[in-house]
C-alpha cells in the first residue's frame, strides 16, 4: 500500500518483537533474492517474416532463352524460402509498434508503455560500441521516435516506512550501533538512497535497440536518450513519508546490454527537481550509474564485475551543496548456475540546509550507510 491509514485503533496488536522480527527477515530474504524480471506484452510480438515462393522464384520471359552451366545447383524452394527468411529476420527493419514493458524488483518495479513517433521501429545498434551508442544517440535525440508512460513503485523503501511508521520498536531494534553521530540501522542501510515511494513519468527522446547474432532485439537490449519528467505526492526522509507534492525534469540516457556471458547497464542524468512542500529545498542534480557482469571476466578487474552509482544534488538559488550518494558494488558470478551474487556499499550525505522551517533537525544524521545484498539471475 503506497498511502496509510491514520485509523490505528482498529489494526490488530502487534506481533512480539523477536516473532515478528523473525517472519520480517524471512520476507525480507525472499523479497531481495527474488530476480528481477522485464517482459514485453504478447500481443506487441511480431510474427517472422516468411518469403513465398513468388518471392524467390520467379517465371522467365517468354522468348528467353535458359543456360544451364556446371555451376552449383539451383536452391529448391524451400532452401530458398529458409535462406529468406533468415535474412529478412536479421536485415529487415521492423515496423514501429506499441509495446508494454513492465519490470519487478525489491527496489524499483514499473509498468510502462512505450509509443512510436516514427513509421519506423527503433534502430539496431547491433555490436556498436558503448561510445558509439552514445555518439549516435546523441545525434537523433533532437528527432524525437518515442514517448512512454510509466509508473512506478519502490518495495523495499515502502516497506522501510511502513515498519518504521506502524512498528517503531521492531523498526529500532535492527540499530546495530553508532558511528560517530550517525546511528546505524539494518533496515535504513537496506532502503537508503530513494527519496520517494513512487513515481509517475513521462519520457520524449529517442532509442536503440541491440540484437545478437542471429536473434531478433528484445526489450531487454535497449538504450534511450531524451526528456523525462517525472512526479510524485510523497516524499522521503530516514523511512518517513513527509506530503510533497514534487516534480522532477531531467535529460537522461539509459541503457541495458545483454549478451550470452555479459551485462552492461548505463544511467547518465541531469536535471532540476521542484519541492510543493515550502520545507524542502529545490535542487539542480546530476548522477550516473554504471554496472557490470561478465561471467568470464576477471575477479580483479575494477570495470569488470562492477557497480558505481553517484548522485550530487545543490541548491538552485545559492547553489550550495546538498546531497551526495556514493555506492561501489561489486558481483561475484557464478557461471555454472548462471547467476552472480553482488553487494553494494555506499553512503548518503545530507547536509542540514536541505530541509528548513517544521522540517529543520540539526540532529539529525548527516550520514546514512547504504548496505545492499542481492542475487541477479
Amino acid at each position: 500500500m503506497l498511502t496509510h491509514d491514520n485509523r490505528t485503533a482498529l489494526m490488530p496488536q502487534p506481533l512480539p518483537s523477536a516473532a515478528l522480527r523473525s517472519v520480517f527477515l524471512l520476507l525480507l530474504l525472499a523479497v531481495i533474492f527474488r530476480p528481477a524480471v522485464t517482459r514485453a506484452s504478447d500481443e506487441a510480438a511480431v510474427p517472422p517474416l516468411v518469403a513465398t515462393t513468388a518471392d524467390i522464384v520467379s517465371e522467365p520471359e517468354a522468348g528467353a532463352v535458359q543456360t544451364v552451366t556446371d555451376a552449383a545447383p539451383a536452391p529448391t524452394t524451400a532452401t530458398a524460402t529458409a535462406t529468406a527468411t533468415a535474412t529478412a529476420d536479421n536485415s529487415a527493419p521492423e515496423k514501429a509498434r506499441i509495446e508494454f514493458l513492465y519490470e519487478i524488483d525489491p527496489y524499483y518495479s514499473s509498468a510502462g508503455i512505450e509509443i512510436p513517433l516514427t513509421a519506423e521501429g527503433l534502430p539496431d545498434g547491433g555490436r556498436l560500441p558503448e561510445v558509439q551508442v552514445y555518439q549516435q544517440l546523441l545525434r537523433e535525440s533532437f528527432m524525437p521516435r518515442l514517448l512512454m508512460l510509466e509508473a512506478s513503485v519502490y518495495p523495499l523503501p515502502v516497506l522501510g516506512t511502513a515498519l518504521k511508521k506502524h512498528h517503531p520498536d521492531f523498526y529500532n531494534d535492527f540499530t546495530i550501533g553508532d558511528l560517530g553521530a550517525n546511528s546505524l540501522n539494518v533496515l535504513e542501510g537496506l532502503t537508503a538512497g530513494f527519496q520517494e515511494p513512487w513515481a509517475l513519468s513521462v519520457f520524449i527522446g529517442t532509442g536503440m535497440s541491440f540484437s545478437r547474432h542471429g536473434e531478433r532485439p528484445d526489450t531487454d537490449n535497449r538504450a534511450y536518450m531524451g526528456y523525462l519528467l517525472s512526479g510524485g505526492k510523497k516524499h522521503i526522509r530516514s523511512n518517513t513519508l513527509i506530503d510533497d507534492d514534487w516534480w522532477e525534469l531531467e535529460w537522461k540516457l539509459k541503457g541495458e546490454r545483454q549478451t550470452d556471458d555479459s551485462e552492461l547497464s548505463w544511467s547518465f542524468r541531469i536535471g532540476v527537481k521542484n519541492h510543493g512542500n515550502p520545507d524542502i529545498v529545490d535542487v539542480a542534480l546530476i548522477g550516473m550509474r554504471r554496472s557490470s557482469l561478465d561471467y568470464k571476466g576477471s575477479l580483479l578487474s575494477f570495470l569488470t564485475n562492477s557497480t558505481l552509482e553517484t548522485m550530487t544534488e545543490i541548491d538552485r538559488r545559492t547553489l550550495r551543496f546538498l546531497r551526495q550518494e556514493i555506492t561501489i558494488g561489486r558481483k561475484i558470478p557464478l557461471q555454472r548456475w548462471r547467476v552472480a551474487l553482488e553487494l553494494d556499499l555506499g553512503f548518503v550525505y545530507e547536509d542540514e540546509a536541505k530541509y528548513r522551517g517544521k522540517l529543520a533537525d540539526p540532529d539529525a544524521d548527516a550520514f546514512t550507510f547504504i548496505f545492499r545484498p542481492n542475487i541477479k539471475f
